[in-house]
């Protein structure tokens, strides 16, 4: 797409009384430098209105379809003048491995007025912090997210939601001082707090954490039980299994699903028939939570789909 066109494109969006569609959003993916820039001059006229929208639409379909990236479009409205549109665009980011937004989120994180765009800086280095657990991230790129992540945590003063989202993003370099963070986190009397522990637990990869996760599985409030159904699954021990089978019960959708997911993540053939059961239990949204988890086993096993081959 030329950038005249790009532009003409964006200024049509401009129109409020134009519903966005699907096809011509999908015009926004992947989008090359000279289109980059076209479509940063037609933004700047648009109603801060119609810029949420637009954003909220981007959003929702990059996490609908991984394979769309609209992380162009997100990096220049990282610098609106509106909290709004940068938090969308800061959320936009959370899948993007691209070291290139590494600074802007680090700066964001650390500078940005707005309480609730720092947390969404936070949960998009939290990525960065993933890649550095598995070797795939620049030495000073790894030391630059895990410092920043650090002086957030360590600022007392900060919003309390901007902390949590801190520490779970920081939890996978899991050096004794993070540990330290995560059972304080773990002691505290703020249940946020105490929820961000468990993910962070899960986080982390670290069989440590295990009894203590197992335990909050039967936390009477349900947002426990499914951070912790979920720290099962990012743990991935296959003792855990039963555990997780018994949450099929649970009087909160939400945790069924959690544990569902978790068993995806885990495998096995305990958890594989567990979840052949779970497609034929007649709520469809754990059916199909299921049917996605046996698919993630599948592939996890047979990656090439050699199996069926003849």
């Amino acid at each position: 797409m030329t950038s005249v066109t790009l532009e003409k494109f964006v200024a049509d969006l401009g129109d409020e009384s134009k519903p966005l569609k699907h096809a011509g959003l999908l015009q926004l993916t992947s989008l090359e430098s000279e289109d980059v820039f076209g479509f940063r001059s037609a933004w700047v006229d648009l109603a801060k209105s119609r810029k949420t929208e637009i954003l909220g639409k981007l959003v929702e379909l990059g996490e609908n379809n991984m394979e769309l990236d609209f992380s162009a479009i997100f990096r220049v409205c990282l610098n609106d003048e509106d909290e709004d549109v940068r938090e969308l665009a800061t959320r936009g980011l959370w899948e993007c491995d691209d070291r290139v937004v590494v600074r802007p989120l680090i700066g964001l994180l650390k500078n940005d007025p707005s309480e609730k765009v720092r947390a969404a800086a936070a949960l998009s280095l939290s990525k960065f912090s993933s890649m550095a657990q598995d070797g795939k991230l620049l030495g000073r790129d790894a030391d630059r997210v895990r410092d920043a992540l650090l002086n957030v945590v360590g600022k007392q003063d900060e919003n309390i939601e901007v902390r949590r989202r801190a520490i779970e993003a920081v939890s996978c370099f899991n050096t004794p001082e993070i540990e330290g963070i995560v059972r304080e986190a773990y002691g505290s009397e703020n249940p946020r707090l105490r929820q961000s522990a468990i993910f962070a637990m899960g986080k982390s990869a670290d069989s440590q954490w295990l009894g203590t996760v197992l335990k909050e599985t039967r936390h009477e409030d349900p947002a426990m039980r499914f951070e912790a159904a979920n720290a099962c699954g990012l743990l991935g021990d296959e003792t855990i299994v039963p555990h997780l089978i018994s949450l099929f019960n649970d009087d909160d959708i939400e945790v069924q699903v959690a544990a569902v997911q978790a068993l995806g993540q885990i495998g096995g053939q305990l958890a594989r028939r567990a979840l052949q059961k779970a497609v034929k239990t007649g709520d469809e949204t754990v059916e199909e939570a299921a049917q996605a988890a046996l698919a993630e086993i599948e592939f996890d096993e047979d990656p090439l789909g050699f199996r069926f081959q003849s």
